[in-house]
């Protein structure tokens, strides 16, 4: 083990990673995530495939000061500096639409302020509050779209297949978000961390696994990604709100974040 010296950088998935119920996370795991937010030395992130209108619901005045890295990437909100977007090329974006359509998929176009439905049904996680339901014949507005979520991963990957500027981003749960081309939590990660910055990260699916690879220490919270087991600075955590609040809590204390097998 090789001690890291300087500041650390936390980030944290969200859904089966903090939370486990399509809800907020447990009042246990946030009051260990409050006591990292007041640890010294520590900044925290969170990195979601979620909108920022989600993640502020959940964690309400903790959200001014932790550094957002929403909806897979390609919208990052930091506590300091300028907010940055990756939305979907527009050409692509009109070909994908068109085959989902087709294939009588259901989807979400994520704004990030408001999103737009294919019906009142498609993706009944991302709930009604922000929902727009697209009026029969009603065209879609393209530009500023940072992610279409679709019900089914396999309808994704048929409605981005051979297209230019665009990637899918699975799910464990089935469905799967359609985003610009090198987008990636790990990479608006990476625009974040300051220089001499440890990296300890904590995530559970695909969608992670750059993140997870990319990381000083990483927890693999749940039972995918088997093939992270042989990566020596990754920890698998039981996934259980019990067993994530002890790994952030862990985090708290200088021998829990500031030593590495890297």
């Amino acid at each position: 083990m090789s001690a890291l010296t300087g500041a650390t950088l936390v980030v944290a998935d969200l859904d089966g990673t903090l939370t486990f119920t399509a809800g907020a996370p447990e009042p246990q795991i946030l009051a260990a995530w409050d006591a990292l937010l007041d640890t010294r030395g520590v900044r925290v992130a969170l990195a979601t495939a979620r909108s920022p209108r989600c993640v502020r619901r959940w964690f309400e005045d903790r959200t001014g000061r932790i550094d957002l890295v929403c909806c897979n990437g390609a919208l990052v909100i930091p506590t300091q500096g300028s907010v940055s977007w990756e939305p979907l090329p527009v050409p692509a974006l009109h070909r994908v639409l068109t085959r989902l359509a087709a294939d009588r998929a259901g989807y979400c176009l994520e704004y990030g302020d408001h999103f737009v439905a294919s019906s009142p049904t498609a993706l009944p996680w991302m709930g009604d509050h922000h929902r727009r339901v697209l009026a029969p014949g009603e065209g879609h507005r393209t530009e500023g779209v940072v992610k279409v979520s679709v019900d089914s991963g396999r309808a994704a990957h048929r409605a981005a297949t051979d297209l230019r500027g665009v990637q899918v981003l699975a799910h464990a749960t089935g469905d799967a978000d359609i985003v610009r081309a090198g987008v990636g939590k790990e990479v608006a990660v990476a625009s974040l961390r300051r220089p001499g910055e440890r990296l300890v990260a904590l995530g559970n699916d695909e969608n992670d696994r750059g993140l997870l690879w990319a990381a000083d220490r990483a927890y693999l919270v749940g039972t995918g990604l088997r093939d992270l087991d042989a990566a020596p600075h990754v920890r698998r955590v039981t996934a259980a709100p019990s067993a994530v609040t002890a790994v952030l809590r862990d985090l708290t204390a200088p021998s829990g974040r500031l030593t590495s097998a890297r």
